[in-house]
C-alpha cells in the first residue's frame, strides 16, 4: 500500500456545457484529509502531509467498523453546525488544538469524516480506476463508522444539486468525469469547483491595527503567488474576527513580524499603519466581489489553514 499520496486536486470553474456527462457531489466546508487504514489502524493526513490523526480521536474506527483489511480514503474532515451543515469556523476550534486540549475540543466541537473516493482496497490500487469504478467500490464497503459518511454522488444532476446546494447554505459542487483516474498531487480539470460562496484561500503579508485599540485586528493585508514566485497585494479583510481572536492573532503575528513588505506590488495606504509580516500563514476569504484590476470588496476572515504550503496559494478566480 502507498503512503504519502498527494491529493487530486480541481480547478475553479462553472457548471460544464455538457453538464449532463459529469458526475456531481456536494463540496463541503472543512479539512481535506486521506485516510490510510491497515492492521486495524487509521492514520489521517492533510493536503500537505501532516499526519493529523491526533487531532480527531473520534474518527477512529474499530476494525469491524471498516468493512475491508486495508484501504486508502479520499474525504472531508467538517464540524456540522447547528442545522447540521458544515462549518469551517465551527472547525477552527479544533484544527489548531494542542494534544492536552483535543479531549475537551472533542467534546465541545465533534467531527464527522466524509469519504468520497478511494484509492486502495485489500492489496488492489485503484488509482487508474476511473472515478465511477471508484465511487462503486466505495459504496460497496460497509462501513458502520458513526462518525464516517459516504455522501451521494450523482451523474448528470449538476442544475439541481446547485439549487440544493443553494437553499442548504453549501459552499457548492465538485462535477468530476466519470472515466477520470485519480491523479495524486495533481490539479485536473476533470475535476471542477463549482462555487456559489466566492471563497479561497490567501497568504498573510501583514496586519493593520483598529483605530480605537491598537492591540486588536482592524484588517489583514493578504494576497497571492504567481508563477514567478511574486506575493501580489489582492486587498483587506476587515471583518470575521471575534473577541477570541482579536486576543490571539496580534500574539501570532508578533513572531511574524518584519520591516519591509512582503509583497511584490505597492500596499495602498490604509487608515492605520501597517505591520509588515514574513508571509508564513494562509486564511481563508470569504469575500462578495473581486473586479480586475481592483481590490478584494467585502472580504471576511473564515480562519487560518496550517493544510497548505503558503507558496500553494495562486489564484483561482476572480468575480
Amino acid at each position: 500500500m502507498p503512503v504519502h499520496l498527494q491529493p487530486m486536486l480541481a480547478v475553479g470553474g462553472q457548471m460544464p456545457f455538457d453538464q449532463e456527462r459529469w458526475a456531481y457531489e456536494y463540496k463541503w466546508d472543512g479539512v481535506r484529509a486521506l485516510c490510510y487504514w491497515s492492521g486495524g489502524r487509521m492514520t489521517l493526513e492533510s493536503r500537505n502531509l501532516n499526519d493529523i490523526t491526533g487531532r480527531y480521536p473520534e474518527l477512529a474506527p474499530q476494525s469491524a467498523e471498516v468493512g475491508c483489511s486495508s484501504a486508502i480514503f479520499d474525504g472531508e474532515i467538517v464540524a456540522p453546525d447547528e442545522q447540521g451543515r458544515p462549518s469551517f469556523h465551527q472547525l477552527q476550534h479544533r484544527m489548531h488544538l494542542t494534544s492536552g486540549r483535543v479531549r475537551r475540543g472533542v467534546a465541545a466541537v465533534p467531527v464527522m469524516y466524509f469519504l468520497f473516493d478511494i484509492l486502495w482496497r485489500d492489496g488492489r490500487s485503484l488509482l487508474c480506476e476511473p472515478y465511477r469504478t471508484r465511487r462503486a467500490e466505495l459504496a460497496g464497503i460497509s462501513l458502520t463508522q458513526k462518525r464516517w459518511r459516504v455522501p451521494p454522488s450523482y451523474e448528470g444532476r449538476g442544475p439541481d444539486m446547485l439549487t440544493n446546494a443553494r437553499q442548504w447554505g453549501l459552499e457548492g459542487l465538485v462535477a468530476k468525469r466519470p472515466q477520470s483516474p485519480y491523479r495524486p498531487g495533481q490539479r485536473s480539470g476533470e475535476w471542477i469547483k463549482i462555487k456559489i460562496v466566492h471563497r479561497q484561500e490567501f497568504v498573510v503579508g501583514g496586519w493593520e491595527p483598529r483605530a480605537e485599540n491598537a492591540a486588536q485586528v482592524g484588517s489583514l493585508l493578504v494576497g497571492y503567488y504567481d508563477d514567478t514566485g511574486g506575493l501580489h497585494f489582492a486587498g483587506r479583510v476587515g471583518t470575521g474576527f471575534d473577541a477570541r481572536l482579536h486576543h490571539e492573532l496580534p500574539a501570532m503575528f508578533k513572531r511574524l513580524q518584519r520591516k519591509k513588505s512582503p509583497f511584490a506590488d505597492a500596499v495602498d495606504r490604509g487608515p492605520a499603519p501597517a505591520v509588515y509580516l514574513a508571509p508564513r500563514l494562509v486564511a481563508e476569504i470569504d469575500y462578495r466581489r473581486w473586479p480586475a484590476g481592483q481590490r478584494l470588496q467585502q472580504a471576511s476572515f473564515m480562519g487560518l489553514r496550517d493544510d497548505k504550503d503558503p507558496k500553494e496559494v495562486v489564484l483561482e478566480e476572480r468575480k
